[in-house]
């Protein structure tokens, strides 16, 4: 059986996405079943990982028994409870009597089967899963387990003065067994009917198979890696007086009120987050800065671009305002780009400019908006056309808060970064078709794609901070990017950001290797590279795209990097060779628009 690991599916109306539309939960379920062919679907994680709760339910969806070994265990000992067992025999009986009701369970009819969280740890189990189950890990991070185990506190292992660091204990101890399930899915603090959701559409994935290319980025890969230390690294975005670092690292969230008190010491926060991050994210924030004496204010908006307006821009602002926050105190964004944006016009118009810190939740703001000191909402007329540039005083961007993020919107901020090594670093770009499962999958490579990527855009800030030269490189692929956005409205079920400048970068070499810039060679191999992750390529990748060259041309014109009425590209010479192209001309664009929309 090949292995398949895959967390987080994209999810489109409640089902599994996919070209052509949602697959119908009917289908889903009869694909998975046959996939399974005749073996049992075993969940396997930590306690409070979700495995009875969630597998109940999605025995339902399949139309399988289910089945608990604890429960079993439970049975067969005339109703001693797990507790019981442990405290009168000891855990190694225990282990025994588990191993043996799960071997039985295996020898019978096809079931979702949660087992303990210890039992995929030993070897004969694993040995038995492997001949007549396919695995499901549940993966779930520290604190979403710790606040789970809590409820119920009648779990053995942890009746000790330091539940969480015996916890901490036994997921170092198992996770790197748990990793060689056949599937994974990160179970997240959402209504279970949604987990179930996510696990279908994992295992849908895994049951319609994938090419050996994609297989290694169908798992969500931002789930929890292992506990070993990550060196932090620092960029200097160097800018005179205005200079500031970029901090990338492991564990910053915790840090950040020791880290601002130290650049603003005596300084209150105002920190402006949405409701997804706010959940999830803003508790240990709070934490850190309340425990280094920093009063704390919190203003949330909706998650999405939508937030990217005047009014919500005005509801910011007044808010700032209405929490007293002077000048020399600190508005922070903890977000993607969309918070960054808006936090960061809202720090530069509040009292004609307060100090401003960004902390980015997600890859795309990591390595891209929150660096460099571009702020701004939306209009009608387009993307980020009302704004300022404004520096802040401090950048840190934690890894671990990718950990939160869906494989998709983890996809789309990679496209960023492998514009960087499409402007001017092939070696960057070479490293990435080598290195990009790391980045995927690993703590330490994705702080050194993010140090590169951060490097490469405070090197070009650094030159030309308010974009009158050759910082215009930073748009490659968005030229065409931003007018695809534009025309389906910012609607993020049909096109996120990243994916919107994935395909404006296969645009931009193809459309360099028309004019005879490049090599068709150069613009099929970053196509093959964004494809093999997971990224579209083409227009018509996009969901239900109707629109012709024209309306393509004229969402361009909106763009803010038009001059004097005439088209800016950033074209290339071929990989790690963009530069900067004014007045393109119009008629080529709309020969090649033509022809890229016509393409199967």
């Amino acid at each position: 059986m090949s292995k398949l690991h895959a967390i987080g599916g994209q999810m489109m109306g409640g089902h599994a996405a996919r070209p052509g539309g949602a697959t119908p939960p009917e289908d889903s379920a009869r694909a998975i079943r046959g996939a399974l062919l005749g073996r049992s679907l075993v969940l396997v994680g930590m306690m409070g990982s979700g495995k009875t709760s969630i597998g109940q339910r999605l025995a339902q969806r399949l139309g399988l028994p289910f089945k608990d070994a604890d429960a079993e265990i439970v049975a067969a000992a005339a109703g001693m409870s797990i507790p019981d067992i442990f405290a009168k025999y000891g855990e190694a009986h225990f282990r025994d009597c588990e191993r043996r009701v799960i071997a039985r369970l295996l020898a019978g009819e096809p079931c979702v089967l949660a087992t303990g969280g210890g039992a995929f740890m030993d070897e004969t189990t694993r040995n038995r899963v492997k001949e007549r189950g396919v695995s499901l890990w549940f993966d779930a991070a520290h604190d979403v387990l710790l606040r789970r185990v809590r409820r119920k506190g009648d779990r053995p292992l942890l009746q000790t003065s330091d539940p969480a660091a015996v916890l901490r204990r036994l997921m170092d101890e198992r996770y790197p067994v748990y990793r060689q399930a056949d599937i994974a899915v990160l179970s997240r603090d959402v209504p279970h009917e949604a987990m179930v959701e996510e696990t279908i559409a994992a295992l849908h994935a895994w049951a319609v198979g994938a090419p050996e290319t994609t297989q290694g980025f169908n798992r969500f890969m931002t789930s929890r890696t292992p506990p070993a230390a990550v060196e932090p690294q620092t960029v200097e975005v160097g800018l005179g007086e205005r200079a500031y670092d970029i901090v990338i690292g492991a564990g910053l969230l915790e840090q950040a009120g020791e880290r601002i008190a130290r650049i603003a010491p005596g300084a209150a926060c105002a920190v402006v987050t949405d409701a997804n991050v706010a959940r999830l994210q803003l508790p240990v924030l709070r934490h850190s800065l309340e425990r280094s004496g920093i009063r704390t204010t919190s203003i949330v908006v909706e998650p999405g671009e939508a937030s990217k307006s005047f009014p919500v821009f005005q509801r910011v602002c007044e808010e700032i305002l209405e929490a007293r926050i002077e000048r020399r105190d600190i508005v922070l964004a903890l977000g993607g780009g969309v918070v960054g944006d808006l936090a960061g016009f809202a720090a530069a118009s509040v009292r004609r400019g307060s100090r401003f810190v960004q902390v980015p939740t997600t890859l795309l703001a990591q390595v891209d908006s929150s660096v460099g000191g571009k702020t701004g909402i939306n209009t009608p007329q387009g993307k980020n056309l009302v704004g300022a540039f404004y520096q802040p005083s401090l950048v840190l961007a934690d890894v671990d808060a990718l950990a939160t993020l869906p494989l998709r919107e983890f996809r789309a901020g990679y496209a960023e970064v492998v514009k960087y090594g499409l402007i001017d670093d092939a070696f960057f770009f070479e490293w990435l078709e080598n290195n990009a499962s790391a980045v995927f999958a690993d703590r330490a490579a994705r702080v050194e794609a993010i140090s590169v990527s951060c490097r490469s855009k405070a090197k070009i800030v650094a030159r030309d901070e308010t974009e009158q030269g050759d910082r215009a490189l930073l748009n490659l692929g968005h030229t065409f990017g931003h007018a695809f956005e534009r025309l389906v409205r910012y609607d993020s079920d049909r096109l996120v950001h990243g994916e919107g400048i994935a395909i404006g970068l296969v645009c931009a070499f193809r459309f360099s290797a028309r004019l005879g810039l490049c090599s068709l060679q150069d613009a099929e191999r970053v196509a093959r590279h964004l494809t093999r992750v997971g990224l579209p390529t083409r227009i018509h990748d996009i969901p239900g795209w109707r629109d012709d060259a024209d309306s393509v041309l004229d969402a361009m014109f909106q763009d803010k990097k038009v001059e004097k009425g005439a088209l800016t590209f950033i074209l290339a010479r071929g990989v790690g060779r963009s530069f900067v192209a004014k007045g393109v001309d119009v008629d080529a664009v709309r020969g090649f628009l033509k022809d890229e929309i016509a393409r199967d």
